[in-house]
């Protein structure tokens, strides 16, 4: 089975970086999930910082929910925030989706994506059945486990740029920069 994800707002706030989560989901290398209030807080920041329109953001958000499917949207979760006190207040609603989506699946452990790894207490996350990893050590695992799916969502992802079109080497390089280091060197080497 694909992993089970929760994908946070930090995650899906660079472009590419969204965009290869959503590849993976949709080629089915993982099984995404999220929030309105995740999907919330990546557009506002993205509204805030890069001035995009909140109306191609949205058009944005459309077309992610339409392509994750409704199984991917999370509710009913805020009465789990209370599992998590020593998690930073502002993430809680995160570890709580993720206890909702391990809930409902009724299988494995569900794994926070997230570059904010010191907000969650991983202690309360493991008594829940939960764990967090940064794109970049998650993505380095999953590529060697399960190369050829996310290979061929990489490639996808790479396919789907037409302007400018990149190259496999630039839409590394692209990850490289927005953190995702070890995990664009082994998709590189994959690549050559």
């Amino acid at each position: 089975m694909s992993p089970l994800v929760v994908l946070d707002a930090c995650v899906l706030y660079p472009a590419a970086q969204r965009d290869l989560f959503m590849w993976l989901a949709v080629t089915g290398a993982i099984r995404a999930h999220l929030t309105n209030e995740i999907h919330d807080e990546w557009m506002r920041n993205v509204e805030r910082d890069y001035g995009v329109a909140r109306s191609v953001l949205e058009q944005v958000r459309t077309l992610m929910d339409r392509a994750l499917g409704d199984e991917a949207l999370v509710r009913r979760y805020r009465q789990h925030e209370r599992l998590f006190q020593k998690t930073d207040a502002k993430d809680r609603h995160v570890a709580a989706a993720a206890v909702g989506v391990s809930r409902r699946s009724g299988s494995g452990i569900v794994t926070i994506i997230t570059w904010n790894i010191k907000d969650f207490d991983r202690k309360e996350l493991a008594q829940a059945g939960v764990a967090v990893e940064t794109p970049d050590v998650f993505l380095s695992r999953l590529l060697v486990d399960s190369s050829q799916e996310v290979i061929a969502a990489f490639t996808r992802m790479r396919d789907n740029l037409r302007n400018p079109p990149k190259t496999s080497q630039e839409c590394a390089d692209t990850l490289a920069a927005q953190g995702m280091k070890k995990f664009a060197g082994l998709i590189s080497g994959m690549l050559e």
